[in-house]
């Protein structure tokens, strides 16, 4: 008698709390509909602002003639301070600014992507306006940074096409946009470092190679007697001239300031001059001087 008891109570019972179960899950659809609905109005409210804000500091840079980038920072401050007189609210709370470049990067994707940009919510935009935008004060304007379009136009596909992006998953995309565009940065400056460097090697090969050139040519003329000091001279002061160029203060060997390229052009040039004796005379004098040079490294060393 218990048992049919219980199992009519059970069948009686279990309408009612399928009922109780519905209302209970239409309740909580209820109250998440007015939540978004809350945080969407925020979010629209917040873009109006930023657009409304950011259309007054473009009139006030056109209309005033002493305008400077720090006038647009005063704007927004003024108008958080006004807001405050009328509304208790912590000045950190009002962020004019921050929703000015929210808008102006929206609006900048809005001319690649359409009205998809709008599948972002302002806290979305919020979170990547200081990564995605450069925003000027100076010009009141902005433009999206490389690598951040791919990202926000993916989330807005997926949204357009009824897929859900968490927001873990918006997080994990910032992420990854971030460290793409840091290898991608890095790849860049290591290509342009290579760059320099191989450009400053060949600048190098080629002066040598022209020095190395000019002085064979020049040692050639001088002792076939195709050429003279001073015709020397003339064809470099022409060349100079010709691109500008002025000619150093002294001209010819400078015994302080030479390399072993000046040396060696010194040597051929006495050689082929026939400059015997004074080919020996120097050689004699440098003897001496490079023995005294490593008698003295010697002693220290010791």
């Amino acid at each position: 008698m218990l048992t049919t008891l219980t199992f009519k109570s059970s069948a009686v019972n279990r309408p009612h709390s399928d009922r109780n179960a519905a209302v209970h899950e239409a309740a909580i659809a209820e109250i998440v509909g007015m939540i978004r609905a809350k945080y969407s109005e925020d979010g629209d409210r917040s873009f109006a602002i930023g657009k409304r804000a950011f259309e007054h500091a473009q009139w006030q840079k056109g209309n005033f003639p002493d305008y400077d980038p720090a006038h647009f920072d005063t704007l927004m401050r003024r108008i958080r301070d006004d807001v405050r007189l009328y509304v208790s609210i912590k000045a950190e709370s009002i962020r004019v600014a921050d929703w000015v470049r929210c808008h102006v990067l929206r609006e900048l994707c809005r001319t690649v992507i359409a009205d998809r940009a709008d599948k972002l919510s302002m806290f979305e935009y919020r979170a990547i306006a200081g990564k995605a935008l450069t925003f000027s004060t100076k010009d009141v304007e902005g433009c999206l940074n490389p690598g951040w379009l791919d990202m926000i136009r993916g989330i807005a596909a997926d949204r357009a096409t009824g897929g859900r992006v968490t927001r873990e998953d918006f997080q994990s995309r910032v992420a990854a946009t971030v460290k793409s565009i840091a290898e991608s940065m890095a790849a860049d400056s290591q290509a342009a470092a290579k760059a320099a460097s191989d450009a400053i090697r060949a600048k190098k090969r080629a002066a040598a190679k022209a020095r190395t050139a000019l002085a064979s040519l020049l040692s050639d003329g001088i002792s076939g007697e195709h050429i003279s000091a001073d015709d020397v001279m003339s064809i470099l002061e022409s060349v100079a001239k010709q691109h500008g160029k002025p000619l150093p203060s002294g001209i010819g060997f400078d015994p302080a300031a030479c390399d072993e390229s000046d040396c060696d052009l010194l040597a051929s040039t006495m050689f082929h001059a026939g400059k015997y004796a004074e080919m020996v005379r120097l050689r004699d004098r440098l003897d001496r001087m490079v023995s005294s040079v490593d008698e003295a490294r010697a002693s220290r060393h010791r």
